[in-house]
């Protein structure tokens, strides 16, 4: 007697998504649930379920051969991504967990660092020492900016190789670089799952647009809850109003450049340039979905994509922009101008640029621009490179060029008189939210100004409003307070003067060592001309604190602007021939230095208040968060005793902070730690640091820590130890 076949149980759920039973009732459905299987195994939960639900959506609307074919393909690319990564994504899929992970790697780094030097104890080749140091960012494909250290290395390379291994040894900036990877991650198996694209949702996931928003949200609650004030002015102001007033202000910004876009324009036309407009794409294994115009614009997957992000694509359209303006250089071709990036339904960016070119030299300038436009996959443009590269002669009878451009720009801005987006199949207004989550997402830059003087000194030549007796910077200050900017660039030196031979350039004062990462901060203050005149276009002073505290009430907000803890700087715009420093007298009692302190100082004492080190140099008060080396001999090998002394103070931080960050996780005896200092106070300045960084990211395993809370009490009970060193 034959046996029938055992009917075969058709799971509920795959992947975390409910199963459409009908979908696998046929024959070969059981043959299928094990290919699903086998292609999803060791994928993450989240990009599983997302590609089966996209591989029964083809299922259902295609034949059940073209939707395993595109399980198999996405399902490999997906995985290829997923292996970048050195751990399993389930281990910085939460916020918690990344964290975790972020101080792990951190140590990692540490500990390299530590056995390189022998506990601190063995100076090590500033190259040897970062290659060391970066071996666990590389397998994360994570690097902070480096120096280079192949040719003669200077005090300016080591400074920098120094914060660069700083950084690396913070678990703040590993959790800055995994959250970033991972929310990228997670968009691209959006992108390949179908869940960008027209139709369903344009630019960026809906997921990522969501949380956009909220923080946007977020933000602006956050502002309306502040105020800025200046004491030493006797200024308040919302929070909220100066960010409508600054170019962070979507319809701020899209006047400004419009406003620079016509005045290329006009200088254009009045030296009897040409206008051009081109339109770069990418190659087609840049794209994941395409668009069938005989179907109604209908997507549909493209099979030359190659799992390549809008981050990917970006950076191949930068590298044929810089191989063009390279030939473009050694033709001796001048072009100005503007681009705009803008994605593509799939996320995919492309480029709108309009330059403004001598009559002469345009065809020259078509060559080159579309020699790189389409210097690889050529096979699938043949004869018909338009789909790669667009060109378009502006005719200003038919309408002005800054007309022209006009709606790419407000359409990644505001939408703002744009209409429908055609790209979205949806309204501008509503889908240019999709588009700045786009690219806060991806990193990419929008707008890019091409030729011309830069932009933030005609933003600080605004701020003044008096007449200036040097007349390179009048000149300057008079075009760009009428909002000209064919007459600003005029007064700049022209549209290709290198920057640093302009007339009017932008002033800072520098903090040395004063960043968290020990490298220099450098803080604008105002502008600068080459005949030798400063004039200050920012006050010193400001802080931001919250409405309620308004009248005095409560602690400040520790979120200081440009001007940080320094007094006002005098706005008036009599030239003084140099920028004029605040009173030392003020700076003194602004820092919580009395006639003592000075006193100390001046005859070179470092006075340490707060954590902060101070000192005298010049007439100068300098603050930092390191203890500065200064008036030795020069050392027998050359090099001066101090800088060698900073390497061996640098290590020593480094060690202090490992030991602190042990305490707080038990592994190190309180009475061990503090005995072994060999700076008591910074020992316990170091442990309270961390207790404050923890006590801010995690307060509620903060407080119901008994071990925490004993050496809070440890901290808050050790006498201040301000006083000269």
């Amino acid at each position: 007697m034959d046996r029938q076949p055992l009917p075969v149980t058709i799971p509920d759920y795959v992947a975390g998504v409910k199963v459409i039973q009908a979908l696998f009732s046929g024959p070969t459905g059981p043959e299928d649930l094990a290919f699903i299987e086998y292609a999803l195994k060791g994928l993450e939960l989240k990009a599983a379920g997302k590609l089966f639900g996209e591989y029964q959506r083809r299922r259902k609307q295609y034949k059940a051969k073209s939707a395993n074919i595109w399980l198999r393909m996405a399902a490999g690319t997906a995985r290829a991504q997923q292996e970048r990564f050195p751990v399993p994504l389930k281990r910085i899929n939460e916020e918690k967990r990344r964290e975790e992970v972020a101080r792990e790697w951190a140590s990692q780094v540490a500990a390299i660092i530590d056995n390189s030097t022998k506990g601190f104890t063995s100076p090590q080749p500033a190259d040897e020492l970062l290659a060391a140091a970066m071996t666990p960012a590389r397998q994360w494909g994570f690097s902070p900016v480096l120096p280079d250290l192949s040719g003669e290395v200077t005090d300016k390379h080591l400074n920098h190789a120094a914060s660069a291994l700083a950084r690396l040894q913070d678990d703040g900036w590993w959790l800055r670089q995994i959250r970033r990877a991972y929310q990228r991650h997670q968009e691209l198996i959006a992108i390949m799952s179908g869940e960008v694209r027209r139709g369903v949702s344009p630019y960026v996931s809906h997921r990522a647009f969501m949380e956009y928003r909220a923080n946007k949200t977020a933000q602006a609650r956050w502002l309306a809850e502040m105020l800025v004030v200046n004491e030493e002015e006797g200024l308040e102001l919302s929070l909220a109003e100066a960010h409508a007033a600054s170019v962070s202000n979507p319809e701020v910004r899209r006047v400004e450049l419009m406003v620079r876009m016509r005045g290329f324009e006009d200088l254009a036309w009045e030296q009897g340039h040409a206008a051009e407009f081109y339109t770069w794409t990418t190659p087609s294994r840049f794209h994941a979905w395409n668009t069938v115009k005989a179907d109604r614009g209908r997507s549909v997957r493209n099979k030359r994509y190659r799992g390549t992000s809008p981050k990917d694509a970006q950076a191949y359209l930068c590298k044929q922009w810089a191989k063009a303006r390279a030939a473009m250089a050694r033709a001796g071709i001048t072009v100005y101008g503007f681009r705009v990036v803008e994605p593509h339904h799939d996320g995919t960016p492309h480029w709108h640029m309009l330059l403004f070119v001598a009559p002469g030299q345009r065809d020259q300038l078509r060559d080159i621009l579309g020699y790189y436009a389409c210097e690889h996959d050529q096979g699938e443009i043949k004869n018909n490179r338009s789909a790669r590269f667009d060109v378009l002669a502006i005719d200003p009878e038919y309408g002005s060029a800054t007309g022209y451009i006009a709606k790419y720009i407000a359409k990644n801005i505001d939408g703002h008189r744009v209409g429908d987006d055609y790209e979205a199949e949806a309204r501008s207004s509503d889908t240019a939210t999709n588009v700045a989550a786009w690219a806060s997402l991806w990193g990419i830059r929008q707008f890019q100004q091409i030729g011309g003087p830069a932009v933030t000194v005609w933003r600080e030549l605004r701020r003044l409003r008096e007449a200036v007796k040097d007349p390179l910077i009048e000149s300057a200050r008079v075009a760009a307070d009428a909002g000209n900017w064919a007459e600003f660039i005029g007064s700049m030196g022209g549209v290709s003067l290198p920057r640093q031979d302009r007339p009017v350039k932008l002033a800072h004062l520098v903090t040395p060592c004063a960043s968290k990462y020990g490298e220099d901060l450098r803080r604008l203050v105002g502008v600068t001309s080459a005949g030798g005149c400063s004039m200050r276009t920012r006050l010193d002073g400001w802080a931001v604190i919250r409405k309620s505290q308004a009248r005095g009430c409560g602690e400040r907000s520790e979120l200081p602007l440009s001007g940080g803890s320094r007094a006002p700087w005098s706005s008036d715009n009599n030239c003084t021939g140099q920028i004029e420093l605040p009173p030392l007298a003020t700076e003194l009692a602004r820092a919580g230095l009395d006639n003592v302190d000075r006193a100390r100082m001046e005859a070179g004492a470092v006075v340490v208040v707060d954590g902060l080190y101070h000192w005298i140099r010049d007439g100068r008060l300098y603050q930092s968060r390191h203890r500065p080396q200064f008036g030795r001999s020069p050392a027998p090998n050359g090099r001066n005793a101090w800088e060698e002394d900073r390497d061996l103070e640098q290590l020593q931080q480094y060690q202090l902070k490992r030991q602190a960050m042990a305490v707080l996780a038990g592994d190190l005896q309180l009475d061990e730690y503090i005995k072994n200092a060999m700076d008591t106070f910074r020992a316990v300045h170091t442990l309270e640091t961390l207790l404050d960084k923890e006590r801010l990211e995690a307060p509620a395993s903060f407080h119901q820590s008994e071990h925490l809370a004993r050496l809070s009490g440890f901290v808050t009970s050790c006498p201040s130890q301000g006083g000269a060193l």
